[in-house]
C-alpha cells in the first residue's frame, strides 16, 4: 500500500532530479529507485520510512560509490525526510 508520504517524498525526489547539477541529479536517481522499491514494501508510513533507513544502509556499503556520492545521498536523503516531517507536522 502506497502512502500519501511515500508518494509525497517520490514526487518531490522527481521534482528535485530535474536540475542542472549532475551530482544532485544521480543522488535524486539512486533515492528514486530505493523509495519504488520500499513503497512496494510497505504498509505504512512508519514502515515506509523503516525500510527506506534499513535499506539505503545496507546498501551505500555494499555498493561501489564514492565517499562523495555516499555522501551527497545521505545528505539528500536527511533532507528529504526534514521537508517530510515539515510537511507532515505543519
Amino acid at each position: 500500500m502506497h502512502t500519501e508520504r511515500a508518494e509525497n517524498l517520490l514526487q518531490w525526489l522527481l521534482n528535485e532530479e530535474d536540475c542542472e547539477n549532475d551530482d544532485r541529479r544521480f543522488y535524486c536517481s539512486y533515492l528514486i529507485a530505493h523509495t519504488s522499491l520500499a513503497m512496494s514494501d510497505d504498509d505504512n508510513d512508519s514502515d515506509f520510512f523503516s525500510i527506506m533507513a534499513t535499506s539505503l544502509s545496507q546498501t551505500l556499503n555494499k555498493d561501489k560509490l564514492s565517499d562523495q556520492d555516499k555522501s551527497g545521498i545521505n545528505a539528500l536523503w536527511l533532507e528529504a525526510c526534514d521537508l517530510q516531517t515539515e510537511t507532515h507536522n505543519g
